[in-house]
């Protein structure tokens, strides 16, 4: 039976006449009859809050919340905004469902009010975001249009330049919150600009520049960025030193890092091959959502446990994009044992091949951070 017919009368009494049919007839209008009494007497408290302000409502309802349940930002703006004409949670299933091709509908309705903010206020001050709520129907309904289009633009060069295809290998949320805004004031960005947002992302990434950030931090780098970016007012070096391979070979990998998931990014735009077969890894699939299976230990952390190496197992100069499929093949094996396929001197793995051979472990770490600084430094970001 329906729920709903708890509430039309006509239904359900032809609902419990037609149960005297059923060979447990008289059991089953029993039943019926105890769940309409629990829904009908359930006693929901209620408190009717008049003439405050939205600040002030919040920790009223943080004292008298006995469920646990967590009261965010968007939830208080859903409320603040709803009228007959408006839904912000229908605008963020619109938006939702705008991204799901690129594989960006799973965005979170936080990081969606926070570009609302970005692009008419500059600001994802808390203060700000909720200001939003006094914005008039039409001004609320230009502001959700103008940002859907800039966002739309955002996930696109996500996609074709960073080769993002999810919100899991985003460094920060900061980062798209800042294009946003971009994309908002600047329809279209031209060769020079791409090449200073590259610079911009890059840095900010490997340099942890969002890390823990507070709210104002990052509105105050929305203008920042917008004037390094759009008018070149100002030097990349403000958002970090370029990353450097002494300072890369003792980072640890982890796939919550910034630096973890930028280095993916760049190996990713080096078109990887298996190290097993030589054959070319589809970065589409394995960047598609953050399945830690795709990334392998050249060195298995097995192996080098087994070998009693005192390297850092995890420094990101052993990580390595690779399929699946390869990866459980490969397990914890001797990397000269499944390596014998990756001549490619041309892509110069001979290097990564000559020195697993050899079994040279910190030798193949420095090498490959060095190639990989080089790469990014003289083709990705022109450091």
């Amino acid at each position: 039976m329906l729920l709903g017919l708890l509430y039309v009368t006509s239904s359900l009494l032809d609902f419990r006449t037609a149960l005297k049919s059923h060979p447990n007839g008289e059991e089953l209008q029993k039943r019926l009859d105890l769940l309409i009494q629990i829904f009908t007497n359930y006693k929901v408290p209620v408190v009717t809050l008049k003439d405050l302000t939205v600040e002030e409502v919040y920790p009223i309802f943080e004292r008298i919340n006995s469920s646990g349940t967590r009261l965010s930002t968007y939830d208080l703006m859903v409320a603040a905004t709803w009228s007959t004409t408006f839904d912000l949670n229908d605008e963020s299933e619109k938006i939702s469902d705008a991204l799901t091709p690129k594989g960006f509908g799973d965005i979170d309705g936080n990081t969606f009010i926070k570009c609302l903010s970005a692009v008419h206020r500059n600001s994802t001050n808390k203060e700000d975001v909720l200001g939003l709520r006094n914005l008039g129907p039409t001004e609320i309904d230009t502001l959700v249009s103008d940002t859907r289009e800039a966002l739309l633009k955002v996930v696109d060069l996500l996609t074709t330049e960073f080769g993002i295809y999810s919100w899991d290998f985003l460094p920060y949320e900061a980062l798209v919150v800042i294009l946003t805004k971009i994309y908002h004031d600047r329809k279209a960005l031209n060769g020079s600009e791409v090449k200073r947002l590259k610079q911009w992302f890059w840095r900010s990434s490997f340099n942890e520049r969002y890390r823990g950030a507070s709210e104002n931090y990052i509105s105050n780098d929305i203008a920042t960025v917008q004037k390094f970016v759009l008018q070149e007012d100002a030097n990349a070096a403000l958002f970090g030193e370029p990353p450097s391979d002494v300072v890369l070979k003792h980072v640890e990998f982890r796939s919550n890092n910034s630096r973890s998931r930028a280095l993916i990014l760049a190996l990713a735009k080096r078109g990887p091959r298996n190290l097993t077969n030589g054959a070319l890894v589809d970065c589409t699939e394995a960047l598609s959502s953050f399945n830690k299976k795709q990334f392998h230990h050249i060195y298995p952390k097995a192996y080098l446990k087994r070998i009693g190496s005192g390297e850092q197992h995890n420094s990101l100069g052993n990580i390595c994009i690779i399929a699946a499929s390869e990866n459980n093949k490969i397990s914890d094996s001797d990397p000269t044992n499944y390596a014998g396929a990756c001549y490619y001197p041309r892509l110069r793995l001979w290097i990564v091949f000559e020195l697993l051979q050899r079994s040279l472990y910190s030798r193949l770490i420095y090498v490959r951070l060095r190639l990989f600084v080089g790469f990014l430094q003289a083709v990705e970001i022109a450091l």
